[in-house]
């Protein structure tokens, strides 16, 4: 882990933790095992370092596959290292850690200081078209949250100069005004950008919303799938204490 990386807007109370490369990869797409004997080791050895154990974790299951509407939240109550698919975790359970293995997509984590909630969200492209992060937060109001008391992290991903598409449906959608562009490389989209937007127009507070500034398509210390790292990943992790 890099510390200067670490989110420092969380009360002592919750961990919330990034890996770097150093930590090794908790994730290889290329191997047809999602929980192969390295990629768990190295697991271990991230959450340990961060302060939480790996087996108190729900493991965080993405799918790009054709049904997925990319705006799933799934509630945990216990550890499940085999895995969750869902786009969200959340959870009010103090001692549950949610596990993401992320390349260059955001990883969010969103917490009530009031009602003591939390969850992680792999806000990639496609969550950002669904719009997920406005969902989640309209979930944690269904719940009971007011809008003001939510804090938002997001973790080290890729910056708009070096997120570029060939294609995409909503280059002239209204509400991607000012975080797309069609350049001469390509289009180019701005995650953090747009989702941290999403967050205020849902009334989290801008003072609320941290967004690090590491791009892990330039940061050597971070996998990055538009780099090359199709295989490799880093993690986020959070808990409630």
């Amino acid at each position: 882990m890099i510390s200067t990386d670490q989110p420092t807007c969380f009360p002592e109370n919750i961990l919330v933790a990034v890996s770097s490369r150093e930590d090794g990869s908790v994730l290889d797409r290329t191997r047809d095992n999602r929980h192969d004997p390295e990629m768990v080791e190295n697991r271990r050895r991230f959450c340990a370092a961060a302060g939480l154990e790996y087996d108190q974790c729900v493991y965080q299951i993405i799918s790009y596959d054709d049904g997925n509407t990319f705006d799933t939240i799934g509630k945990v109550t216990r550890p499940d290292s085999e895995g969750v698919h869902a786009d969200v975790l959340y959870t009010e359970t103090p001692g549950v850690g949610m596990f993401l293995p992320i390349a260059d997509c955001v990883g969010t984590v969103v917490y009530d200081s009031v009602r003591h909630a939390l969850a992680l969200a792999h806000i990639g492209r496609h969550a950002s078209v669904a719009k997920t992060l406005t969902k989640t937060i309209e979930f944690f109001k269904q719940k009971g949250s007011v809008a003001e008391d939510i804090t938002i992290w997001m973790a080290p991903s890729v910056a708009k100069h070096d997120y570029i598409l060939t294609w995409f449906d909503h280059l002239t959608d209204k509400d991607w005004e000012g975080f797309v562009s069609e350049e001469q490389d390509g289009i180019h989209l701005d995650l953090k950008g747009f989702n941290k937007a999403l967050a205020v127009k849902a009334g989290v507070p801008e003072a609320n919303i941290y967004v690090s500034n590491v791009n892990t398509a330039t940061d050597p210390h971070y996998f990055s799938h538009s780099q090359g790292d199709t295989n490799g990943r880093f993690a986020v992790v959070a808990q409630l204490r």
